[in-house]
């Protein structure tokens, strides 16, 4: 199993999206995917067509107080699977029996274990804090999700000594940076690139997602883009980038092997 952390230091940075699109490809590729809504906005859950209300969350599963079998939810697409999130995800480390824990980071990774996916995708909030620690604990793979503008290009650096801290500790490979609200016509892509290649050499997924609005009404709709509007700009770019990502994961397994 596979299990991979989608971050950002920056919001609007498309990270929720790009975690559904791959999630949503892999299935329709005939893998068994999870998506874990590990953000308290809880925007994945909205984007799936599930309540960002439910009490099926990993706040019961990370108390102690449900097991994670018992928070899974189907989803409309054959062999996708998510885990919604709430309000409730905000300040859980702070909250009984976690705050007591010394090794309550790891909780997540421990409950993750138990599973059987091909692939586990953990969405996080564009933060450094607790909840985005425990999915890098729990993961063996990042993806770094960024957007062609000078502060999300700036929180790379952010972002890579945070990687540094926490591979001291933990295997984590860097999968690669997917480049979102791409505009093939911009005139500083070279230096946006560039900025990119310095801080993660090699890591830059070729696929790029283009601006589409019809990424914002396939939310509104509860789907995905490729189900919404397959003919989309952003379906066909999702489709590459879900292809890159199989590549590349099959590449890491050469590698590691």
């Amino acid at each position: 199993m596979e299990t991979i952390a989608c971050c950002s230091f920056k919001g609007g940075t498309a990270k929720t999206s790009t975690v559904l699109h791959l999630g949503a490809h892999l299935a329709k590729k005939g893998k068994r995917v999870l998506l874990v809504d590990f953000d308290a906005q809880a925007n994945l859950s909205t984007g799936l067509g599930l309540s960002a209300d439910s009490l099926d969350t990993m706040v019961p599963v990370l108390q102690g107080e449900k097991k994670i079998q018992d928070v899974i939810q189907h989803t409309y697409i054959p062999g996708l699977d998510a885990i919604a999130a709430n309000v409730f995800l905000d300040g859980v480390e702070a909250t009984h029996p976690i705050v007591n824990d010394l090794y309550g980071h790891e909780r997540l990774k421990k409950t993750l274990s138990k599973l059987d996916y091909d692939f586990v995708f953990i969405d996080t909030p564009p933060s450094l804090g607790w909840l985005t620690q425990s999915a890098f604990f729990a993961a063996n793979y990042s993806i770094i999700c960024a957007i062609p503008e000078p502060y999300s290009i700036l929180a790379l650096n952010r972002l890579k000594e945070y990687h540094e801290r926490i591979q001291e500790h933990h295997k984590l490979d860097i999968l690669g940076v997917i480049l979102s609200f791409w505009d093939i016509r911009g005139s500083t892509n070279n230096a946006y690139v560039n900025a990119i290649e310095s801080a993660f050499p090699d890591k830059l997924f070729e696929a790029k997602i283009r601006r589409d609005i019809m990424v914002s009404r396939a939310v509104l709709k509860g789907e995905a883009v490729y189900d919404a509007y397959p003919s989309s700009r952003a379906a066909y770019d999702y489709e590459r980038l879900g292809d890159e990502f199989l590549r590349r994961v099959e590449a890491m397994r050469c590698v590691t092997a």
